[in-house]
């Protein structure tokens, strides 16, 4: 075999090595297992199947199968972050292979989170939600969350912890502001001292980022409605020709009915009151296209009646007070 060719299959062999070595075979058993519970509907079992793989080797195939499975059982926080992590591996082949059901997952579950953000001015705050490490305050950004309630505790050293439950929608942000209590000696002596006003209430703001239901602009509304009133108007006017044209054509019946009139002179009727006849026929049709486009429009003024919109009142801003432990939690919705 030439040198060039012996060269070029064992660098292939040196490049392929790392993604051979990637994934043990325990690891790969764990995967298969874990698809076989999932198959069989057994989520909760298949994740912990997956959890174990991931523990051995944190490939892009085991975060994204715990992903799947996280979405199943509807833990959106976790299944989004674990979605999100396989996704960041762009050039691995397992992921390249499923990226269409990655993003569709992602998708499906970013519809069930909001956003929590929680400040302090305690030093040394640190933050957990649900009994996961969060990371130090102030943050830098906002945390997602699934939808419904989680467990938000604030810790510092020297100060009383600060633990509740907050419930956030989908697609909701949540500010929560927290200033801890100073732990007290027995003695009676502050720990430490107090940065800001001492035991300080809990402020909560909720802020709604959904969009706003789709409402017709109030011009379209009105004009809507005033498109009712010209067909009914012209509606009016099509009945009123209807009844005039009914009158000339019985005027006109009755002249060419009148024998001492039409049959005189040795004349047939039709050379001494044609004109009549003819008025007849005329009439007759001007009558009935003006009572069928009256009708016509006349339902189409009651169908505009009815589709033009209401005005509705914006919804007004809520506040809700309520007392919570350490102090005294503010909400409102804007």
């Amino acid at each position: 075999m030439p040198l060039r060719v012996r060269l070029g299959w064992a660098l292939a062999v040196l490049l392929a090595a790392p993604a051979v070595a990637a994934q043990s075979p325990s690891e790969r058993a764990l995967i298969e297992q874990g698809r076989t519970l999932r198959r069989a509907g057994r989520n909760a079992a298949a994740l912990e199947a997956f959890r174990e793989a991931y523990a051995l080797s944190p490939t892009p195939e085991a975060a994204g199968q715990i992903g799947f499975a996280e979405h199943a059982l509807e833990h959106w926080e976790p299944a989004s972050r674990f979605l999100r992590q396989a996704l960041g591996a762009v050039g691995d082949p397992w992921v390249v292979a499923q990226r269409r059901a990655l993003e569709f997952s992602l998708q499906q579950v970013d519809r069930h989170l909001g956003s929590l953000r929680v400040e302090s001015a305690t030093p040394g705050a640190t933050l957990r939600i649900d009994g996961r490490g969060v990371g130090a305050l102030p943050m830098g950004e906002a945390v997602r969350v699934g939808e419904g309630s989680v467990v938000v505790e604030v810790r510092a050293p020297g100060h009383r912890d600060d633990r509740r439950e907050v419930t956030i929608a989908a697609g909701e942000t949540v500010r929560l502001v927290v200033q801890l209590a100073p732990q007290v000696e027995p003695g009676g002596a502050a720990v430490a001292p107090i940065a800001v006003r001492p035991a300080a209430a809990p402020i909560v703001a909720r802020v709604d980022v959904r969009p706003p239901p789709s409402r017709e602009p109030p011009s379209s509304g009105g004009v809507t409605r005033a498109l009712a009133w010209v067909s009914l108007g012209v509606a009016a006017a099509a009945g009123a020709g209807g009844a005039v044209a009914m009158v000339l054509r019985d005027g006109a019946a009755e002249r060419w009915n009148d024998d001492a009139r039409c049959l005189v002179g040795g004349r047939t009727r039709d050379e001494n009151c044609g004109d009549d006849r003819r008025t007849v026929a005329t009439t007759h049709d001007l009558m009935v296209a003006g009572y069928v486009a009256g009708a016509v429009l006349a339902v189409g003024s009651a169908v505009l009646f009815l589709a033009s919109p209401s005005r509705e009142r914006a919804p007004e801003p809520r506040v809700s007070f309520g007392l919570g432990p350490g102090g005294v939690a503010v909400g409102g919705r804007f």
